[in-house]
């Protein structure tokens, strides 16, 4: 946004600098047609895309879903609620940075002038529906204000007061028929409204003031045609101090203008060769336009650059709190605040939640490169699953959700000596007796964390946290072991109380044989973990 400011403001400053060249020529329709086109060229230029002059070079073929892959090495049970618990809720909080600060200010110069504008137009309302219809000369209505000495335009009506002799009368009427004929209100709220958007540009201010001189300019060589000038020009001095000047209207006793009108009554009318000077524009805007280009391709590096520092930053402090976590917990029995917890790749919502769980792919990828050392060929794949991991990016994410892509390059690998195998690769799942004859993997998931849910929930003794005089929301987090056999062994728990930890070993000890899990035709064992969520009224 502040980008875009300044481009408007700055090319709006060189705008009117060249203006200055031919502000004194005779042209005056010609510089009313300038000053509108360039306050729209203005504000669309620095809008326009560029992009089409930039070579792409195309970009290196982005990993498949590593992190759905990874995501899916463990079978990860879903959550056993034993009671209905509200979950604990991270606090959020709010800094004011400086950008905060510059947009809190930018809205409130806009609210500012927005109340300025709307009291000056009720004022003028208010005044016009004071007058009196008087005619209609060439579709314009002509209205008497009482006891008043001003003489306005607005919109397609022209406002002359009464305590105007009927001599000036006639003068006045003509120059503000001019006004009203030639649209020049339009003109006058379009700038307004560049005004309020653009407060902060002393450009656009100045340009409202040089677009109403030429419109009193313009209304001006139409208005002295057929008299004197010697006598058009004592009208304007005649009465024209204690007048009031009305905003969003053209004011024939104008007092800031009243000196530069005099002046331009007594100049020659420029020489036609003058009009050459308006294709100066033509170079001005070739280097708008290439500033726009080469400022689109800057922006954009600049843009980029400060992002991947940002998210390096991100990533940085995240790894380190993770790997605080992991420590403190242990990353597979999933002991650890939720948001350190893997998430299903398609249920990533945010940029922040993607870099989150690239942090914990590359943990365990680098996990996997670690214990695959005495392996070189398996090792070599590990490793340059671990760079593409590292690479991926949030645009790579979004690009393949929107096109849909949703097969997986699955790399087969080892995960130790002792012949477990990742459930990515996993051919046939460990299934809970009841969850035969299913089609599917994923159906086999879906009935086995069913069935363990059930199971645990059925047998875990809820009263037990209770007893121990816990309070609030306690979770106790189980990691085993389906072994070959379709055993469960290797069970190990943590809990916020020792008898809590037991009770989990105990009830996931009690779970009945599965069938196995096979790979390649041999059975094989592999990991699970619970977590186990109960809440004690207090």
């Amino acid at each position: 946004m502040w980008w875009y400011l300044f481009d408007v403001i700055l090319f709006q400053s060189c705008f009117l600098g060249l203006y200055l060249l031919f502000k004194k020529e005779t042209f005056y329709n010609h510089n009313r047609l300038y000053l509108v086109a360039t306050a729209l060229l203005s504000f669309v230029i620095p809008l326009l895309d560029f992009g089409i002059l930039a070579f792409s070079f195309g970009t290196e073929e982005s990993t498949s879903q590593v992190a759905r892959q990874f995501q899916s090495y463990f079978i990860m049970g879903e959550e056993v609620n034993l009671t209905p618990s509200a979950g604990d809720v991270e606090p959020q909080t709010f800094s004011w940075s400086l950008g905060t600060w510059l947009k809190l200010i930018y809205l409130l110069g806009i609210g500012v002038f927005a109340i300025k504008f709307s009291i000056g137009y009720w004022k003028l309302k208010q005044l016009t529906q004071n007058a009196r219809f008087d005619c209609m000369i060439d579709q314009v209505k002509c209205y008497r204000l009482s006891n008043s000495e001003n003489a306005f335009t607005f919109w397609r009506s022209v406002f002359i007061g009464d305590q105007i002799s009927e001599e000036q009368r006639k003068k006045i009427m003509t120059h503000e028929l001019e006004h009203a004929k030639a649209f020049h209100g339009l003109d006058l709220m379009m700038v307004e409204l560049f005004r309020l958007i653009f407060w902060i540009s002393p450009a656009h201010h100045w340009l409202k003031k040089e677009l109403m001189l030429v419109h009193e300019l313009q209304a001006d060589q139409v208005a002295a045609k057929n008299l004197n000038k010697r006598d058009y020009a004592q009208s304007l001095l005649n009465q024209a101090f204690g007048t009031e000047n009305l905003n969003f209207s053209h004011s024939f006793f104008n007092h800031s203008q009243l000196k530069q009108r005099l002046m331009m009554l007594q100049k020659k009318n420029s020489r036609p060769h003058h009009l050459f000077k308006y294709l100066l524009i033509l170079p001005l805007l070739g280097l708008m336009l290439t500033y726009t280009a080469c400022k689109e391709d800057t922006q954009e590096d600049i843009l980029e650059l400060s992002e991947k520092a940002e998210i390096e930053k991100y990533k940085a402090e995240f790894r380190e709190e993770f790997d605080q976590a992991v420590a403190q917990y242990g990353m597979f029995s999933k002991d650890m605040p939720d948001k350190f917890r893997i998430t299903n790749y398609n249920d990533i919502d945010s940029e922040k939640e993607f870099y989150r769980q690239n942090v914990i792919m590359t943990y365990l990828a680098e996990q996997l490169v670690e214990k695959s050392k005495n392996d070189p060929q398996l090792m070599s794949k590990n490793q340059e699953l671990l760079e593409k991991i590292r690479n991926s990016t949030y645009e790579d994410y979004l690009k393949r959700i929107e096109n849909k892509i949703t097969t997986i390059t699955e790399t087969k690998v080892t995960y130790d000596d002792s012949g477990d195998v990742p459930f990515a690769v996993i051919e046939q799942v460990p299934l809970f007796p009841g969850c035969e004859g299913l089609a599917s993997n994923k159906e086999g998931k879906e009935c086995m964390s069913k069935k363990i849910s059930q199971f645990v929930n059925e047998n875990f003794d809820v009263n037990l946290a209770k007893d121990l005089g816990l309070k609030g929301t306690n979770r106790v987090y189980v990691q085993f072991k389906i072994d070959k056999n379709g055993d469960v062994v290797n069970v190990q728990a943590r809990a916020p109380h020792p008898d809590l930890k037991e009770e989990g070993e105990r009830v996931i000890s009690q779970l009945p044989q599965m069938q196995p899990g096979k790979q390649d035709g041999e059975q094989v064992g592999v990991l699970y973990s619970l977590p186990i969520t109960f809440h004690i009224n207090e």
